[in-house]
């Protein structure tokens, strides 16, 4: 209803194809993953909606990594929509002439493997920011739930794309896939040099 535009602020798009059930072109990973969250952001531009935030994932930009071929292969082919509808977004915030002196931005969240293991997020002390795309880990959708609403409060995470998963999870992309399946608890030495502990809020203040 456009009478109610002033009153949404945001938009969280964690919407993903599911694997059962799927039809071609109505909800399948091109639909969802690509063409519904470039349709989410066009929408918010259009409506004056200030935030969209995207939940997206780990590894997403890493084709030759085992995890980004399981999970495209079981996906019917959802890492690449991902990315292309991360790159959409990025193209529709971009072609808007004055998005961003409006007041307009997204944020693109890439958690690591998503569990329901715990029904409270664990805290930003426990977790860990980075950019790069280079490692990554598990996360629980709590603490996802947690990092996206924490996104809604600065405009420092404006137009920001990192990854994020539980400190003592992390792992290159490479052999992630593989320590998840594992439940290790054992971080990598590997450091990029981008990482932070906390909220992005934290790292972008």
């Amino acid at each position: 209803n456009n009478n109610n535009n002033d009153e949404i602020g945001a938009v969280i798009f964690a919407a993903s194809a599911s694997v059962k059930g799927k039809t071609p072109g109505v909800n399948d990973a091109f639909a969802v993953d690509y063409r519904g969250v470039i349709n989410a952001a066009q929408c918010c531009i259009e409506r004056n909606i200030p935030r969209l935030i995207i939940v997206s994932s780990g590894a997403v930009t890493r084709p030759n990594s085992p995890v980004y071929k399981l999970l495209n292969f079981v996906g019917g082919g959802i890492m690449e929509a991902k990315v292309r509808g991360e790159e959409g977004v990025r193209e529709v915030y971009r072609e808007e002439d004055g998005a961003r002196n409006r007041g307009l931005g997204y944020t693109i969240v890439r958690p690591g493997g998503l569990t329901s293991d715990r029904p409270m997020p664990l805290g930003p002390s426990y977790l860990e920011v980075n950019q790069g795309d280079d490692k990554s880990g598990r996360l629980s959708r709590a603490d996802v739930a947690g990092i996206c609403v924490a996104c809604l409060e600065r405009g420092s995470t404006f137009d920001v794309t990192f990854e994020c998963y539980e400190a003592n999870t992390a792992k290159p992309v490479e052999n992630v896939g593989l320590s998840n399946a594992f439940k290790s608890a054992d971080p990598t030495s590997y450091r990029s040099g981008r990482e932070w502990t906390g909220y992005p809020t934290m790292c972008w203040a």
